[in-house]
Formats: C-alpha cells, structure tokens, sequence
C-alpha cells in the first residue's frame, strides 16, 4: 500500500511485468526479463478527481489513450532494483500529483 497524505493507492491497483531488456548484458544479452514494466490505470483508480487529472498532466506521455500509467525501468541489471526503481518514480509522480496547486492567488479589492 503506497499513503501519501489522506491519498492511499493499494498494491492490488498496481500491474507489473517483467520484460526483456534492450542492449548489451555481459555474457548474458537479452536473455533475462530484468526490465519492469508497471502500469497504473489512472481513469479506474481510487484516486479523487482532480489528483488524477493532475497525474496525467504531469507524467505527459507515460499516460496512454485509455488512461493507463506505464512506467519502465531498464536502468540496473537486477529484476529487484529495476523494480524498485520504477515503484519510486510512481511514487515521486503521486507525490507531485498530491500537492495543492497553492501557486494561485485570489487577489480582491
């Protein structure tokens, strides 16, 4: 379970898939699944509205027509650091997603 604030996304919303990395791996090219995949399906989350509307803004192209997340990490050789990396950057992502857009300001007279 991720919590960030009063916002809670379940592990059960996340899917993750190992796949082939591209380019050179020592002895062993292209052999092993080491690459994450992990997708989020932002239009069926639980996350309120306006989180996901600014979700989607801020991952830009990582979003697909039909409203899914999908974020890759091919960086480490390891299945285990790939897949914690790509569990950060979602994070990181919600986390911005989270904050209130304070940066406006009503000014009356």
């Amino acid at each position: 379970m991720i919590a960030i604030g009063n916002i809670v996304v379940d592990d059960r919303e996340l899917r993750e898939r190992f796949v082939r990395a591209i380019g050179p791996d020592g002895q062993n090219p292209r052999k092993k699944a080491t690459a994450v995949e992990l997708r989020f399906d932002v239009e069926a989350s639980s996350l309120p509205p306006e989180v996901k509307l600014r979700l989607m803004a801020i991952a830009g192209r990582r979003v697909t027509k039909k409203h899914v997340l999908v974020i890759v990490s091919r960086r480490f050789r390891s299945q285990v650091r790939n897949r914690e990396a790509a569990h950060e950057e979602f994070v990181d992502l919600l986390r911005r997603a989270a904050e209130a857009t304070s940066s406006i300001t009503i000014c009356r007279t």
